[in-house]
């Protein structure tokens, strides 16, 4: 008797014999930087498309792997240029990472994206291909941004989406508990990470300290 792989399956499926049943079970272990600025972890999200508009739109962020803070804009486009305007709205409010993690996108292997790095001392770090896992942080506030403001916001236009997503990221800095976090919102634990940090260390981290509005002297 002679039968094809297709009416094997369909005979499984049938009987509920088609899915294999695995008892192993995997551990996996947390990790975290100890604090604020070792690295932040950048990504980006798109093409986003408007129910009423065939433009393409990409959410471009930077996150704190320490506290799941983040800065991140609504944008137009995802050459590396853009990229960067994120990264120093994340300097000029946050402080200076000592490493950038991201993918192989051609926005962060570009020469200006490692030239910036290397001019502002700042480690370049690039995951392996196929191992998207290193990134889980971002990629799981990558998902948070699907699930809790594209999915549910009625947007109207682009400049609309720009307007409600700044409120969203201010939202899930400042408002929005973390269970990973022990349910601090990551603007709390990157406070409580940095005190902490400068009562280890005797001395006070002024390189993170906020600037507002006042201009960031970088090399690009």
């Amino acid at each position: 008797m002679s039968l094809s792989t297709r009416t094997i399956y369909k005979i499984l499926k049938r009987h509920g014999l088609n899915i294999l049943k695995c008892n192993a079970k995997i551990n996996y272990k947390r990790f975290a930087m100890k604090h604020p600025n070792d690295m932040v972890q950048m990504d980006i999200l798109g093409p986003v498309y408007l129910s009423n508009s065939d433009v393409r739109n990409y959410i471009i962020s930077c996150l704190d792997d320490c506290s799941r803070k983040v800065a991140s804009r609504w944008s137009e486009r995802k050459r590396s240029v853009d990229v960067l305007n994120v990264l120093e709205d994340w300097i000029i409010n946050n402080g200076k990472p000592k490493t950038v993690m991201h993918d192989n996108g051609k926005q962060f292997t570009s020469n200006i994206f490692k030239h910036f790095l290397v001019h502002n001392h700042i480690k370049d770090k690039r995951i392996p291909n196929s191992y998207p896992q290193l990134q889980g942080k971002i990629e799981a506030y990558n998902k948070i941004v699907k699930n809790e403001f594209l999915a549910l916001e009625d947007i109207l236009d682009i400049e609309d989406g720009k307007l409600r997503y700044d409120m969203f990221v201010k939202a899930y800095n400042e408002a929005r508990e973390h269970g990973g976090i022990n349910g601090l919102t990551p603007s709390e634990m990157f406070l409580q990470k940095l005190i902490t940090s400068a009562i280890d260390k005797g001395t006070k981290q002024q390189s993170v300290t906020p600037v507002g509005n006042q201009k960031c002297n970088l090399s690009v």
